[in-house]
């Protein structure tokens, strides 16, 4: 690792980072029915959302993999949502959604990102760094936000520590993220903001996520509710959680030389890599939920731990 990648990821560790997600769908979903296409199409219970709360959940397909992870939130008082997606999956999204629109729905999904930025700040003071922004942030609940001014606020999924996305319109996207890094944030690379999600064990589509895993086996079971009625799904996603028969489950891996991505290995594949300044060579991927934390496996010849995650120590 250079110098500079490790100072920077010394910096974020011990204060809070911000790298921005230029190419992170955001859509808007309005239209009387906008939340209730989501909450029949998608893992999670969207009903009786409240004016600024926000919920994960999953599109999945007819067998339950996976389409795409999305925070909804609900806006009001105008009949409005902002879905939050992964990197390129805007387009994929709207196609999705529009399939299963009939003539008696009131809703429309729109690209909102020629309105909208996004960036994230993270890390043990990234609470601090969203007080500053708008007071009372750093106190919503998970994937609720505050607004002001042209700005959206969230807690996002844990992060090196605690995580806050930043939704702008892009004629104040600068202004907020300049006042981000005057609170002491500071501009993260994609490969400092990569170790520490592997760190914290968080799937990302292309990785962990996408059409070969089903959300249980990525470990979404946060965003996946067991009582609500049917969705795109559900039939496959009940039966392996009623039965406990997973065919795979995300697990943490160590070793002692670097790993190599899509590696696969007896019930299992390698599905991102990073090199960490406090755990050395580590990686997520796909095992047989038969292999237990501590475990050691043989991959590419050598021999790779099972880790908890997030990695600790």
């Amino acid at each position: 690792m250079d110098e500079a990648t490790l100072n920077n990821y010394n910096a974020v560790l011990n204060g809070c980072g911000l790298i921005d997600l230029p190419n992170h769908a955001l859509l808007w979903g309005t239209g009387r029915d906008r939340v209730d296409l989501l909450h029949r199409m998608s893992t999670n219970d969207l009903t009786n959302m409240a004016v600024n709360e926000g919920r994960a959940t999953v599109l999945t397909t007819p067998v339950a993999r996976i389409i795409d992870r999305l925070v909804v939130i609900n806006l009001g008082p105008d009949p409005k949502a902002l879905l939050l997606g992964s990197a390129g999956t805007g387009m994929k999204i709207r196609r999705w959604l529009s399939g299963y629109i009939f003539f008696q729905d009131e809703v429309a999904f729109t690209d909102a990102s020629t309105e909208l930025a996004r960036f994230t700040v993270f890390g043990p003071q990234a609470a601090a760094v969203a007080e500053t922004l708008i007071p009372g942030a750093s106190s919503v609940k998970l994937h609720h936000v505050l607004r002001q001014g042209g700005a959206i606020i969230g807690r996002a999924d844990p992060l090196a520590g605690s995580s806050f996305f930043v939704v702008a319109e892009r004629s104040e996207f600068a202004q907020w993220r300049a006042k981000a890094i005057e609170a002491g944030a500071v501009e993260t690379g994609p490969a400092v903001y990569d170790i520490l999600r592997i760190e914290s064990g968080r799937p990302e589509f292309g990785h962990e996520i996408g059409e070969e895993f089903i959300p249980l086996e990525s470990g979404l079971w946060d965003d996946v509710s067991f009582t609500k009625g049917c969705y795109i799904g559900q039939e496959i996603i009940a039966r392996m959680e009623s039965r406990g028969k997973l065919a795979k489950r995300l697990v943490g891996l160590k070793a002692a030389s670097p790993l190599n991505p899509g590696a696969e290995f007896p019930g299992g594949v390698v599905t991102s890599v990073a090199e960490s300044p406090r755990f050395g060579w580590i990686g997520l991927g796909f095992a047989k939920p038969a292999l237990e934390i501590g475990n050691e496996i043989e991959i590419d010849g050598r021999w790779v731990t099972i880790a908890a995650l997030p990695f600790q120590g």
